[in-house]
């Protein structure tokens, strides 16, 4: 009988029905076994009264019985073991047959994902550098846009009619706004190509660097800001600022209507697992559209009212991912957001 192991040596795992059957097989020869010496004694000894055997005959009868009842039982025993045996090779060799086909379909399943990874990955990565070079290179032309629509709005002549002006100004405002897209996209794709520098940190610290350099840029806000004092982390400082920087500008604009204005950044023992939080008193929005929140230039507010490229959320999914992390959302509309975090702290 084949050796019931897989092509890595190890042993492979035996059906329960098979293994109640094997563990049946000493019961039922055991009852064929009492059943055959049963009607052995009974039917003989009747057949030897029947036949009127005198009884100094019966006893030399007697020993003749016994030898040709353990011939007889052993035959049987022999029969019905060899029986059973010849059954269960049967299904350990189609048992081993089937997990052997398990397993080739196994490897062959792993190589096509692993191909289609390669695949995916190798297709991302031109991708990632056909968005950096393409928003490389506008960068220029819309400069110059921008630069000479102003300078034609400050160098107008007298007769330009206000429509005219207002003209200018639109191509000048379109254009700053696509200049801060691009932007937005090369610092995104830099944050996919960069390189991955883990260390020990404290997210507090961050969180503190990238809200003082937020004040400096809204001089005019009055923000209540909570920051837990310490958030030990392990990660790679400079994407995990770009994270904060990112969440924390979130929070300040979405806050911008708020009377008074509240964030607060700390962290929560969740499972045995760290989760780190960004929360405000601002907008909020329904949680029916948040899985818009994480997909490019997806937005859930009007320009008009917030201004932004929708690529910020993004990038802080892309630094969490890159830390082993998940990053996820809970809001009401008029109530607030609070976005929450997990960071494995491992490369990619």
């Amino acid at each position: 009988m084949s050796d019931s192991r897989g092509s890595s040596g190890t042993p492979l795992p035996v059906p329960a029905e098979t293994v109640t059957r094997l563990h049946h097989v000493p019961s039922r020869a055991a009852l064929v076994y009492l059943a055959f010496g049963v009607c052995w004694i009974f039917f003989t000894d009747r057949i030897l009264i029947w036949l009127h055997v005198p009884p100094e005959r019966i006893i030399h009868l007697q020993t003749a019985k016994g030898w040709l009842f353990v011939v007889g039982s052993s035959a049987l025993l022999y029969g019905l073991l060899r029986r059973y045996q010849q059954q269960d090779e049967r299904v350990l060799h189609a048992l081993v047959d089937s997990q052997a086909e398990i397993q080739r379909m196994n490897a062959d399943l792993e190589a096509r994902v692993a191909e289609r990874t390669e695949q995916l990955e190798s297709a991302n990565r031109e991708l990632e550098s056909f968005a950096y070079a393409v928003s490389h290179d506008l960068r220029a032309p819309l400069r110059s846009m921008s630069g000479f629509s102003q300078i034609l709005r400050e160098s107008a002549p007298a007769g330009l009619d206000d429509k005219s002006l207002h003209y200018l100004q639109r191509i000048q405002e379109s254009s700053q706004r696509m200049s801060s897209l691009i932007e937005d996209l090369l610092s995104l794709s830099r944050i996919t190509r960069s390189e991955f520098t883990a260390r020990p940190g404290d997210l507090a610290q961050i969180a503190n660097e990238a809200a003082a350099a937020i004040r400096e840029r809204h001089p005019d806000r009055e923000v209540q800001l909570q920051i837990a004092p310490s958030m030990p982390i392990n990660g790679d400082i400079r994407l995990l600022r770009i994270a904060m920087d990112n969440l924390l500008d979130n929070a300040w604009k979405y806050t911008a209507h708020a009377h008074p204005a509240k964030i607060e950044v700390g962290v929560q023992e969740r499972d045995g697992a760290a989760v780190y939080y960004v929360r405000d008193n601002g907008v909020g929005f329904d949680m029916q559209y948040a899985d818009k929140l994480f997909a490019p230039f997806q937005r859930l507010h009007a320009e008009s009212q917030f201004p932004g490229t929708g690529i910020g959320l993004v990038t802080v999914q892309r630094i969490v991912a890159r830390h082993g992390g998940r990053i996820w959302v809970e809001a009401m509309p008029n109530e607030g957001a609070m976005f929450q975090f997990t960071l494995a702290s491992r490369a990619p």
